[in-house]
């Protein structure tokens, strides 16, 4: 289960080449914590299903020098530390760190939140490019960093790929806003286009001008959710049948029981009817559920027994 070969650069190369997340384990031998993680959350069956299935799991001590190594790179302050990393541009994009004995980190707890990220996230999108830095108005709380003075003290910290990801937006961002005496010299040809005053000083007459196109909106984007709001999604069965905890898009979660007949579609249709009728009102949205999370909306016609969704989480996301 844990990946030994090359240290954490192999690790990460090991994830970068099998298009999986890294997750990484940082314990510390006098933290109980660590000890009770390993007894209880790695040797769960359903955790390491998870772990095959998505990740590259590296593990080390605080006091070995990968470790310490990564616990400087990372800022880790307390234990056991609990990461997830884009192994394309070593990004830290989660992170969970020193609980107590009192609230434990659970296999189900882990279980659930390795979903979700998974559901949320995914290597058929480019790696996300560095967030710019966040003043202490923004609302924002960035990760502890030393001390920088200027830009160029900033720059150090990001990876070799994060530099030329910021390097390609800033050119990007340079051509998409015109200069000024670029928007100076079209308002001169414009200028120039005008027509003529005839020598009676009378100008010519223009050519009639064409109303512009008025763009209508497409019915055919909103039909299937217009579909899914006038469909009748029938009573919740009292006991039996399917059972969906459903995660939406707020971060509530909400339990529903559905005929073991019902198909998929039935499931979109009753998310769509409670999503109208709270804050997020009539909007697209699509639901995912196994692991790795897979798309429902291609099964919309089988069975809610046929897509093995009794007792599985299924994540809504506006779309």
């Amino acid at each position: 289960l844990i990946h030994k070969a090359g240290g954490f650069q192999g690790a990460r190369q090991m994830a970068k080449d099998s298009k999986r997340w890294l997750l990484v384990n940082i314990q510390k031998d006098s933290e109980f914590s660590s000890h009770a993680l390993n007894r209880d959350v790695w040797r769960n069956d359903l955790v390491e299903n998870l772990i095959q299935e998505g990740f590259i799991f590296w593990q080390e001590m605080d006091l070995s020098v990968e470790g310490s190594q990564y616990v400087q790179r990372y800022k880790v302050e307390q234990y056991p530390h609990i990461a997830i990393i884009d192994p394309r541009t070593g990004r830290l994009l989660w992170s969970k760190e020193g609980w107590t004995q009192q609230n434990p980190m659970t296999a189900e707890t882990f279980a659930e939140l390795a979903m979700d990220f998974c559901s949320r996230n995914s290597f058929d999108r480019p790696p996300q490019a560095p967030a710019p830095p966040k003043g202490p108005s923004s609302g924002g709380v960035p990760p502890p960093r030393a001390p920088s003075s200027g830009n160029g003290a900033a720059t150090q910290q990001m990876s070799e790929e994060e530099q030329i990801q910021a390097a390609v937006n800033a050119s990007l961002n340079s051509i998409s806003q015109p200069s000024a005496a670029a928007a100076e010299a079209s308002l001169d040809q414009k200028q120039s286009a005008e027509p003529a005053v005839t020598s009676n000083g009378v100008a010519p007459a223009a050519a009639p001008a064409t109303a512009p196109e008025v763009e209508h909106p497409k019915e055919e984007g909103n039909s299937f959710l217009d579909g899914l709001l006038a469909m009748d999604v029938g009573e919740e069965p009292s006991s039996g049948g399917a059972r969906l905890q459903l995660r939406m898009p707020n971060g509530k979660r909400m339990v529903r029981r559905f005929q073991s007949t019902d198909t998929v579609e039935i499931v979109y249709a009753f998310v769509a009817q409670t999503l109208k009728e709270s804050d997020s009102g009539d909007k697209e949205f699509i639901l995912k559920a196994g692991f790795p999370p897979k798309d429902l909306k291609s099964s919309l016609k089988s069975t809610v027994t046929e897509c093995s969704l009794n007792g599985e989480a299924v994540s809504v996301l506006l779309s």
